[in-house]
């Protein structure tokens, strides 16, 4: 995880290998507002829209579009030019009629891909975390910081919900099963989808790593990645657009 400069900007030289702008244009550059999100899963909002898509030039044009809802992120308004946008978060640019969803690209980069306006209201959430809470209840924690509360007992960490954005509901609980789709987020796989054939546990002595067969949709062969490294997307199709 990148280090911290100072509270609202890091140093050009620590900022994530992830993040698909130039090192040397800027000496400080925005802080990531705090959520769930690690940051080289996630850029703040400026970045996205001034050096990726390339439509303000500046912070007082950036501000301009957010304080006028002319940009949302997930159907929502934002102030703060740091807020993070991370993997699959939707961002919608009203007078262009367009939107996008944060992915991976093949280089290890954050990337945004064009997806049709029935999409822009759903997000697929990877499960890190379950606990029971007060009244025998399940609450399940995503990898952007959201907190669930779900029926499904049988639900792990590693399984994931497709979640409505609009309505702010979950549509739909996909599990981590064989025979589903995985999108891979990181490391030497990234940007692979594959469908899910087993999952493997490395015991060490102080812990233990899983890891993930499947089999690579793009060339039919069998493959490995880490377990963590990997979201659930769908069962028959990918439920977003992911490439």
């Amino acid at each position: 995880m990148a280090h911290v400069s100072n509270k609202r900007h890091l140093r050009n030289i620590t900022i994530p290998k992830t993040w698909p702008i130039s090192r040397k244009k800027y000496y400080w550059i925005i802080r990531p507002s705090t959520n769930g999100y690690k940051f080289e899963y996630s850029m703040p909002i400026l970045l996205w829209l001034r050096d990726y898509l390339k439509i303000v030039k500046n912070k007082k044009e950036a501000k301009y579009l957010l304080r006028n809802e002319k940009v949302l992120v997930n159907n929502k308004k934002i102030k703060d030019l740091g807020y993070s946008v991370g993997l699959f978060d939707v961002i919608s640019i009203k007078d262009l009629n367009k939107n996008y969803r944060v992915v991976m690209s093949n280089n290890l980069k954050l990337k945004l891909v064009e997806i049709p306006e029935q999409e822009k209201d759903l997000k697929i959430i990877k499960i890190v975390r379950k606990n029971l809470v007060k009244g025998g209840k399940i609450q399940v924690t995503g990898i952007d910081g959201r907190n669930f509360i779900i029926d499904d007992k049988d639900i792990k960490t590693g399984d994931s919900v497709l979640f409505n954005t609009k309505e702010n509901k979950i549509e739909k609980i996909i599990k981590m099963n064989k025979g589903n789709l995985i999108y891979i987020f990181y490391g030497a796989k990234v940007s692979t989808i594959g469908r899910l054939e087993n999952i493997k546990i490395f015991r060490k002595p102080f812990g233990h790593t899983r890891f993930i067969e499947y089999i690579n949709m793009d060339n039919n062969k069998k493959e490995e990645t880490i377990f963590d490294y990997s979201v659930v997307i769908g069962e028959d199709k990918p439920l977003i657009t992911v490439r």
